[in-house]
């Protein structure tokens, strides 16, 4: 080989030898080798894994907004409904509830209970006080109802009080607290001096929560550490531990400021986190009296619904008497009622037509759109709540006559569930969670061997977060019960 020859193969060689190079960095960088700066995509977050399929099979379900599905299923994947329908493809391995000529339906909300897995009164954590062996939710489990409010406290001149959603799920301690201070009340009417300190109480939390959610919004806000969640310190310049933070790393905003004393409570309810409830002290702002809860309330309810407008949210009215009389005005502030149907308040004489009780106000209130939840009658005897002390403690037994009374007094039959299912949880505040069987939300469910409004049916089977809690067949107490 001449030397020509040689000089030719060497630059042959070095010029292949650099494009295999030029290639292999390209394939490198396609792989996703890129500078040290970058910052690599995140993997996809999997879907968290359903341990636990169960079926509830061939049932006429009741949604819990008025729909009914005929022979349907209902689909629970642990803890939470996942699909309500007809034709559902089961996975492997679903353990399945026969409901064949049965009747599905949510499990009944009361929104006023005691003495069911707590005690009436409780000094500390709620969750400290709650026996999950408690005889008396079998009891009412097999009376229908999978939830209650605990309420106890409250009702001065601004919100407060203890609240919980309590769940029926007997023997599951962890399950039985759902959802803590949903609710908060105070009273109406109001003195000048408690008015006075409400608005600039309210107008303080408007005012804060606005600096919040501006916070939030700004670049970078979202993703800034929640104060009081552990988060480090900042300094002056919104940076972690002082006036200047790592190379490269984002600027971040200051934390939101403290909210001021008094309004946590308010806050929470200007968020949706929790309902407020004004209770009607008839008599103590012009109220004529006369019965229970006053003949004639209509100055407290209006006072109550001053306090809407204030809020700029509704409020719950609890057991207006003569709540028919101002259905209008109760439904243009987006306003709720815990009806009591059996209320027998005799009228002011010289006011019969606007005054007392109304076996329609159930029909009244709804047809102007106000949701309502039912409860059952105060007394010499156990007070107004469902529970198992006193003569009232009977009332325990069947929640749903209350919802029946109601429609006895011309409230559309296909709304009458609700007032013990989806407005009673939006009553409590507890619709994000229960009230209705959708995708999502918990799977609180009944299967009964008859309507859902009579005295007469029976619950067969009591559902609880996903898991059966109660069956007839297997209580002593009440498998040798029927019709």
């Amino acid at each position: 080989m001449n030397l020509r020859s040689l000089l030719v193969l060497l630059f042959a060689a070095s010029l292949t030898s650099e494009l295999v190079a030029q290639r292999g960095r390209a394939r490198g960088r396609g792989r996703g080798d890129a500078p040290a700066t970058s910052t690599p995509a995140p993997a996809p977050k999997e879907p968290a894994k359903v341990l636990q399929w169960t079926a509830v099979v061939g049932g006429d379900v009741h949604i819990g907004d008025g729909r009914v599905l005929r022979g349907a299923t209902v689909l629970i994947g642990d803890d939470k409904v996942q699909a309500v329908g007809h034709d559902l493809e089961l996975p492997a391995g679903t353990t399945v509830l026969r409901a064949d000529g049965k009747v599905v339906t949510l499990g009944y909300v009361a929104v006023r209970a005691q003495g069911i897995g707590l005690p009436a009164s409780v000094t500390g954590d709620v969750k400290d006080a709650v026996n999950p062996f408690d005889p008396a939710i079998k009891r009412a489990l097999a009376a229908g109802l999978t939830s209650y409010l605990y309420l106890t406290g409250g009702g001065q001149g601004t919100p407060s009080g203890t609240s919980a959603l309590v769940k029926l799920a007997y023997g599951d301690l962890p399950a039985m607290i759902r959802h803590g201070q949903c609710v908060y009340q105070m009273r109406a009417p109001l003195s000048a001096t408690e008015w006075r300190r409400l608005r600039e109480l309210v107008t303080q939390a408007k005012e804060h929560k606005a600096k919040v959610d501006a916070a939030l919004a700004a670049p970078g806000g979202a993703s800034s550490p929640t104060p009081g969640a552990g988060a480090p310190e900042r300094g002056a310049t919104g940076e972690r531990g002082g006036s200047q933070g790592g190379q490269g790393a984002a600027p971040r905003t200051a934390p939101p400021p403290s909210a001021p004393a008094g309004t946590e409570e308010l806050l929470r309810i200007l968020r949706g986190e929790a309902r407020l409830w004004v209770r009607l002290e008839a008599g103590g702002g012009g109220g004529r009296g006369g019965g229970e809860g006053g003949a004639d309330d209509r100055d407290e309810i209006r006072q109550a619904l001053q306090i809407a407008e204030l809020l700029g949210e509704g409020v719950v009215l609890d057991d207006p008497t003569t709540g028919w009389c101002l259905a209008d005005e109760i439904a243009s502030t987006d306003s709720m009622v815990i009806l009591n149907p059996r209320n027998i308040s005799a009228p002011d004489p010289t006011n019969p037509d606007q005054t007392g009780a109304n076996m329609a106000a159930a029909r009244i209130l709804d047809e102007a759109g106000v949701p309502i939840a039912v409860t059952c009658p105060s007394g010499r005897f156990g007070g107004a709540q469902v529970g198992t002390g006193g003569i009232m403690g009977s009332d325990l037994n069947t929640p749903q006559v209350d919802a029946a009374f109601a429609i006895r007094g011309g409230l559309d039959p296909r709304r009458g569930l609700r007032t013990l299912t989806l407005d009673a949880a939006r009553v409590v505040g507890a619709d994000r969670f229960v009230g209705s069987l959708e995708p999502g939300k918990d799977a609180d469910l009944l299967i009964l061997d008859g309507d859902p409004l009579s005295y007469r049916t029976f619950v067969e089977t009591a559902v609880v977060n996903g898991k059966v809690v109660y069956e007839k067949a297997k209580e002593s107490l009440y498998r040798n019960l029927s019709r």
